[in-house]
């Protein structure tokens, strides 16, 4: 990672986020969808549960005085209907949600057609328990440089001032546990709209925090629930 990052290693709500936006040069929050149904149905792209719409909607009322935000997705049915139900809950004006690419469940693999081989195998919990804890597992990008490569999709593309994109727990977590932000591993995992905030001062310099919803989401401590 080039970019030096200013870190705040206390848990940033997300009903702060609007006041904290005011007072920077740019606002970029990244957050994992909702609570989707479940991958031992046999889809890898499953949608969102009632309860998860309901629960997306509830964090956009959260950031609703977030003026001027645009509203990205990775190329997964649950990312996006997750950006369009934050979207509508905080009353946002309805907008198309950015196709992203860059921030989908696969680019952490080194090759995509591995995801589908650990689905089959059902061995994600052994080779996320070695990322987590190392930084490496076979079938995946190093965490620091992936963690980079994040990193300068989020900062460096032209984006409006305020953007909030909704991704995967992986993502997430790779960039927070390679800037040190906070450490995760399997036992810990990445709870629902759970995610990093990235603000950029006046002064050029950006912070990194994790950002949580103002109540408890729903912590998913096992995989494929």
């Amino acid at each position: 990672m080039q970019a030096s990052f200013r870190i705040n290693k206390n848990p940033v709500p997300l009903g702060t986020i609007p006041a904290i936006a005011d007072k920077a040069a740019r606002t970029v929050l990244l957050v994992r969808h909702s609570i989707r149904e479940s991958l031992r149905a046999g889809s890898v792209d499953p949608d969102l549960t009632p309860e998860g719409a309901e629960l997306a909607m509830r964090c956009g009322r959260l950031i609703a005085g977030l003026g001027g935000v645009m509203f990205g997705a990775s190329p997964r049915t649950r990312t996006r209907n997750t950006a369009l139900c934050m979207m509508k809950g905080g009353g946002f004006p309805p907008q198309p949600v950015r196709d992203c690419p860059e921030l989908g469940d696969l680019t952490i693999f080194s090759r995509p057609v591995d995801f589908e081989a650990m689905l089959r195998t059902r061995n994600t919990e052994n080779v996320m328990r070695e990322y987590f804890s190392t930084g490496h597992a076979e079938g995946l990008k190093d965490m620091r440089p992936f963690a980079g490569e994040l990193l300068e999709f989020l900062t460096e593309t032209t984006f409006p001032a305020r953007a909030v994109f909704v991704s995967h727990d992986v993502l997430a977590m790779s960039i927070l546990s390679a800037l040190g932000v906070r450490t995760f591993s399997v036992d810990d995992w990445c709870g629902y709209l759970h995610g990093l905030l990235l603000t950029l001062d006046r002064d050029g310099e950006w912070t990194a925090a994790y950002a949580v919803p103002d109540f408890d989401a729903g912590k998913k401590h096992r995989l494929f629930v």
